[in-house]
C-alpha cells in the first residue's frame, strides 16, 4: 500500500507544480497588463500636457480627458469581469486536472468510467460556462461602446450647427 501512496503522490507532484506554474502565468499576464495600461496613460498625460500652445492644447486635453472619463469606467467593468472570468477558469482548470488524475489513476474499470465520465461532463460545462461568460463581455463591451459613441456623436451634433 505504501508503494501505491508514493507513486499516486509522485504523479499528482508534477500535476500540482503545473497548476501552480499556470496560476503565476495567468498573474503575471495580468500585473503585465495593467502596468501596460499605466504606461501607457503616464505617456498620454505627458503627451497632452508638453504644449507649443497652451490654450490649444488645454482644449484639447480637457476634451481628452472627458472622453477617458467617459470610457474608463466602463473598460474597468470589462476588464474586471475578464479578471474574474480568468480565476473561475483557473479554479476549474485545475478541479479537472484532479478528476483527470483521480479517473486515470482509478484501477476498478467501473469506477474509472464513471470517473471519466464525471470528468467529461465538467469538462463540456466548463467550455459552455466560458462561452456564455465571453459572448456576455463581448456584448456588454459592444453596448459601452456604441453608448459611449451616441453620447459622442450627440455632443458633436450639437456643436456642429453653432460653430457653423
Amino acid at each position: 500500500m505504501k508503494e501505491k501512496t508514493q507513486s499516486t503522490k509522485q504523479a499528482e507532484k508534477p500535476i500540482s507544480e503545473m497548476a501552480d506554474k499556470a496560476m503565476k502565468g495567468y498573474e503575471h499576464a495580468i500585473r503585465t497588463g495593467l502596468k501596460l495600461q499605466e504606461e501607457a496613460a503616464h505617456y498620454w498625460t505627458n503627451v497632452l500636457t508638453q504644449t507649443a500652445s497652451p490654450h490649444d492644447w488645454q482644449k484639447r486635453y480637457t476634451g481628452f480627458t472627458a472622453m477617458a472619463n467617459g470610457i474608463m469606467p466602463a473598460a474597468q467593468r470589462r476588464m474586471e469581469e475578464v479578471l474574474e472570468l480568468m480565476e473561475k477558469n483557473s479554479r476549474a482548470s485545475a478541479d479537472l486536472m484532479k478528476k483527470a488524475v483521480d479517473a486515470a489513476q482509478t484501477t476498478v474499470i467501473a469506477e474509472s468510467q464513471a470517473k471519466w465520465m464525471d470528468f467529461w461532463a465538467a469538462s463540456v460545462g466548463a467550455a459552455r460556462s466560458n462561452a456564455e461568460a465571453i459572448t456576455d463581455i463581448g456584448s456588454k463591451t459592444v453596448d459601452s461602446w456604441v453608448d459611449f459613441i451616441r453620447k459622442n456623436t450627440e455632443v458633436t451634433e450639437v456643436r456642429v450647427p453653432k460653430s457653423a
